[in-house]
């Protein structure tokens, strides 16, 4: 008996093995982008997860000799079917990066559960052997993280933000970036049946540009990165990549036009991030009140001593999305066990449904940023269409099997509803002769069939009704000078902000 259950408790510990790679210990490089870290909670969910299963594994096969042969045949299947929930963390790291691969080891335990249903005797005996092999695991997967978890480093803290300013710019501006949002997929090539009303709207009365270069124009799209086109964006220069090296700071590494503190580009030198002259620095030293709210990067953790208003939370993924009392978390990491970050058997994956919390979240301090008169100028990053995608409710089930390109054509419906929504609080507030909205993303979608360096690029101007297109091609890192040359009031017109972008581009 005690030999079965030990044997039981092992094997319950390898399908939890995904769930115990949450608890281990975050790098400086990971910390920096949490706002959130493992804590005792998780630690006893996952143990309570673990021991639960061990005991309903362990009455199984005390009943075992006891069960019709048919049913004891259908025993190592079901172990199988086990050991592929195991094996599920595997299949969301392959996912990650091609999705494709999600369906390889389906057909593997496929098979595995066939031969062991022909061979049940022998599939038991193998079952039975990897839990004893297993055995020496539990003690590091049961004890580890009680030492990981006291001796984790801290949590970097939000610092308090800066002082309220009382002066305010010619033309407020709200700068909207849209993480993942393409230029072809949107508009010339978008798909029949996706109706974006809010954005043509606002691109029909805006200068709207069909050849604006995201800010790592020159690499592969599939290898642009948020964490080094945001900083581009924030300070106006091309930044040639990105290390998170503390748990506090965030470092640029130099380069060609890279940025270092003070506000000075110098060549080869290194910058951290939060530091030197960034659009939310520039805007304070006029006298402006500067807002920020997105997701990924830390903003308000950066930029707390130049900003007066900030929200701000990570990327959800099946590391960090688990409650954190121990009954919540055992829950969500045993349905975790059933999913990957987009695709479950519950309909919505848990990743989808935080990632979506996200999303109303962000958009509800966005919505408050742009109704607020005393902001001058809001950064606004949002966390849409960027995967996992999650329900519609004017199509259905976002979050179902399919290729990215037709979850992606359902997910912009999310990118028109926030323009709608932004743009209607500004209307609300009485604002719109007042404020500017910039709407672009930090790259194009990269998980596609086919994939284009540009990115979406909308200006709308104070009491603009007359559109212009701009098929010129200019790099998206001359944003923030653009936002500051609106606020103060030195750009008025498309032609205007065309000029700014292309012309002077040009010249340089």
């Amino acid at each position: 008996m005690g030999r079965n259950y030990w044997l039981s408790l092992s094997f319950a510990n390898l399908i939890y093995l995904r769930a115990w790679t949450d608890l281990v210990p975050l790098q400086a490089s990971d910390l920096y982008f949490r706002k959130t870290v493992p804590g005792y909670g998780l630690y006893l969910g996952v143990v309570g997860g673990v021991l639960a299963l061990s005991l309903a594994i362990f009455a199984v096969v005390s009943l075992a000799p006891r069960l019709p042969e048919r049913l004891r045949q259908l025993l190592p299947v079901a172990a199988v079917a086990l050991a592929a929930l195991g094996a599920g963390f595997a299949r969301t790291r392959l996912a990650e990066h091609a999705p494709a691969a999600i369906w390889v080891p389906d057909v593997v335990f496929v098979a595995a559960a066939v031969l062991a249903y022909r061979y049940s005797s022998q599939a038991a005996r193998l079952m039975q052997a990897v839990a004893k092999a297993a055995l020496p695991c539990l003690a590091v997967t049961f004890v580890a993280p009680l030492f990981y978890l006291h001796a984790a480093l801290p949590l970097p803290k939000d610092p308090p933000l800066a002082k309220r300013l009382s002066g305010t710019p010619a033309v407020r501006v709200l700068w909207i970036i849209f993480d993942d949002w393409d230029q072809r997929l949107t508009f010339p090539d978008r798909a029949p049946g996706t109706p974006l009303p809010a954005l043509d709207d606002l691109a029909h009365r805006s200068f709207a540009a069909s050849r604006a270069l995201a800010a790592e124009a020159g690499k592969p799209v599939k290898e642009m990165a948020t964490s080094t086109a945001v900083p581009s964006l924030l300070y106006g220069v091309h930044a040639s990549g990105s290390l998170a090296d503390h748990p506090g700071t965030f470092i640029v590494p130099g380069g060609i036009g890279d940025f270092v503190g003070g506000g000075e580009f110098v060549a080869g030198e290194p910058m951290k991030f939060g530091k030197g002259n960034s659009i939310f620095a520039r805007v304070r030293a006029q006298g402006w009140n500067a807002a920020a709210v997105g997701w990924y990067l830390p903003y308000c953790r950066a930029f707390a001593r130049v900003l007066t208003d900030c929200y701000w939370d990570e990327r959800y993924t099946q590391a960090n999305s688990a409650g954190s009392t121990p009954l919540r978390a055992a829950v969500d990491e045993t349905r975790m066990l059933f999913e990957n970050d987009q695709y479950s058997v519950f309909g919505d994956s848990l990743v989808g449904m935080r990632h979506f919390a996200e999303y109303r979240a962000l958009l509800a301090a966005a919505r408050r940023y742009a109704a607020d008169p005393s902001i001058g100028v809001a950064f606004i990053h949002l966390n849409v269409p960027h995967p996992p995608f999650f329900y519609n409710p004017e199509i259905g089930h976002s979050g179902r099997r399919g290729h990215p390109d037709d979850l992606y054509r359902d997910a912009l419906r999310w990118v028109d509803r926030s323009v709608a929504e932004i743009v209607a609080a500004v209307g609300g507030a009485g604002l719109d002769s007042k404020t500017a909205v910039i709407l672009s993303s930090d790259h194009p979608a990269r998980m596609l069939r086919k994939v284009d360096p540009h990115v979406p690029f909308i200006v709308h101007l104070p009491g603009e009704e007359a559109g212009v297109v701009c098929d010129r091609e200019f790099s998206a890192v001359r944003t923030a000078d653009l936002a500051m040359a609106i606020a103060r009031g030195a750009v008025h017109s498309p032609g205007e902000v065309e000029g700014f972008l292309v012309n002077d581009a040009e010249r340089d």
